[in-house]
Formats: C-alpha cells, structure tokens, sequence
C-alpha cells in the first residue's frame, strides 16, 4: 500500500514537471477551439495503428508473452517517455521494470529493449531517407534538403557507434563496474548469464531483428497518418506524399537533437519551418505539432495510471512467497 501511494505520488510530480516544461503542452486550447477534443480523439485513434505495430515489433524479439501484452507495454512506456522526458531514459527503465515483473530476467529485458530501441532507430534512418529522397526530387535546392542531407550524415556514424557499443566489451565492463568498485557488496553477473551476453544473444536471432526492424519501419510510415488527419481536421489537407515528406524530414532532424527532452521546440519549429516550404500557414503548422502535443497529454495521463496497476497487478503475493519458502 506504501510503495502504490508513492508511485503515485511520482506519478503527480512527474505530470507537473511535464506541464511546467511544456507551458501546459503549449496552447493545446487554442488548438482545440478549431478541432475539439473529438479532434484529438480522432488522432490518437490514427496513433494507435503506429503503436500497435511498434508493439509487435517489441514483442518480434522474444517468444512466451503474447503480442498484445507488449502493445500494452508499449502504450505505457510512450507514455512515460513523453511526460517525463525530462528523466533521461524513463520510458526505457519503465519497460525493463514491467518485462522483470512479468518474470523476464533484467539482463534479458534491457537487451531486448536495447535491442528494440536500435531496430526502431534503423527504421527511422531509413524512413528518413525516403524522406530526403522525395525532397531532392521536389525541392533540390531546399535549405530543408540540405538539412536533411546534414541529419542523416551525422545519424550513420552515430547509429553505427550504438549497435557497435552494444556488442563491444565495453558494455561488460560496465555491468561488471559496481563489483570492481564495491566487491563486498556488489556481485558481478556470470559473463554467460549478463546483459552483454544477453544483447548478443538477441541479436543472434537475425530474423527476429529483421522482423523487428520491418515492423518498425512500417509503424513510421503509418505515423504520418496522424499529420495527415490533423491537417485535414484544420481545414489544410496535403497529398500523402507531402506528409511522408514533412514527417520524415523533420524527424530526421530530431534524431540528432535526441538530447532535447521530447524536443521541446524542435518539433513545434520543425513543422513551422519545414511547413512553410510546403505552402502551410505557420498557425496550421504550429497548430498541428500542438494537436500532437495534447494527443501526447490524452494518451499519456491514462498510461501513467495504468503503469501504476500493472505494478499493483503483478506485485509478487506475500502468501505465494511464503509456500515457496
């Protein structure tokens, strides 16, 4: 009972920082008066699909847990990221948590989570690259096309430093570093039973990470359907390969400002200025980062909570614990 009021209790300080940071998830009202709630609805709806998928993709990694838990899983740990992206990595430890609470070891949930964070981030590279393809071809001379050449230059080396950190001895040698440091209260994990050997393991199984990848890749292509719907709800609708083109710049642009917690600005200027090229009204493009802003907020307020009876949920029985004694 302790330990839920005081998830709770994190819970509330989290959604406050969250709504401090974001000034109230900027003018969501302003946005509002022209679609309604109805209208963000609608959008979270079109966001389920890129969910559902990216849940799969998850789920792709491994075998015993049905896909539908790690959609669920998934929903949750969106929903953490987003409202506490200020906490470096939250969504990420969410999921590891959840994962060890359904009985998964720790070194085999943060593999696979590792693992599924570099499947999505290749997915992205390559859906931003259709992205940057389709602007050489309409807009050639775009300071946008430069940018997007720009982002995808530096995201190689930076994507190829991730997966080749992860499979490295470095990764051993920090899981190994707190028993080093405090070896009479800290035990290093066997190097068989460990996350380096976990992460290897996992990526052992190519066509599981095939999969995971093309499961990803498809999920950020259904994303564009949310702009595509936000646009038409706001009296703007562009052509389905306008919007492949503006989301995938613009996330290509956020891939390497991933330091920026929920890129805070970055997206609200990137449809600005990306839009603009696009012959989009600033207050339809800004209008539309700020639907997606309060879909964030919709989706992520029950997320939070329902994070909060999972761990309830799958808390371990006092009375179990003592037949297993």
């Amino acid at each position: 009972m302790k330990a839920g009021l005081i998830r709770l209790a994190v819970i509330g300080v989290i959604l406050a920082v969250a709504w401090w940071l974001r000034d109230g998830f900027g003018d969501v009202k302003g946005a509002l008066d022209t679609v309604g709630w109805l209208g963000v609805g609608i959008m979270a709806l079109c966001h389920a699909v890129p969910l559902i998928l990216c849940g799969t993709a998850w789920s792709s990694l491994q075998t015993g847990v049905p896909p539908h838990v790690f959609i669920v899983w998934r929903w949750i740990k969106d929903g953490v990221g987003e409202l506490a992206g200020f906490l470096p990595l939250s969504g990420e430890m969410a999921a590891i948590r959840m994962m060890s609470r359904r009985g998964f070891r720790i070194a085999d949930a943060s593999a696979i989570v590792v693992v599924d964070v570099t499947a999505e981030a290749i997915a992205q590279f390559f859906f931003s690259l259709l992205g940057v393809a389709m602007w050489l071809q309409l807009y050639p001379e775009s300071e946008v096309t430069r940018w997007g050449l720009i982002a995808l230059a530096v995201s190689i080396p930076g994507l190829a430093a991730f997966v080749a950190l992860q499979r490295s001895v470095v990764v051993r040698f920090l899981e190994t570093l707190p028993s080093r440091l405090m070896p009479h209260a800290w035990d290093a994990p066997d190097a068989d039973a460990g996350i380096h050997a976990a992460i290897h393991a996992v990526y052992a199984n190519k066509a599981r990470f095939a999969r995971s990848v093309g499961w990803h890749a498809v999920a950020w292509a259904a994303g564009a359907i949310e702009a595509y719907v936000a646009l038409r709800l706001l009296g703007h609708p562009m052509g389905v390969g306008e919007v492949l083109a503006l989301e995938s710049i613009i996330y290509a642009i956020r891939s390497i400002a991933f330091m920026v917690p929920a890129a805070i600005g970055l997206q609200e200027g990137g449809y600005v200025i990306i839009g603009a090229v696009l012959g989009l009204p600033t207050e339809v493009a800004l209008a539309v980062s700020i639907l997606k802003r309060g879909r964030e907020l919709l989706m992520g307020l029950p997320a939070l909570l329902a994070w909060h009876f999972v761990e309830e949920a799958t808390k371990p029985k006092p009375d179990a614990e003592k037949t297993e004694a």
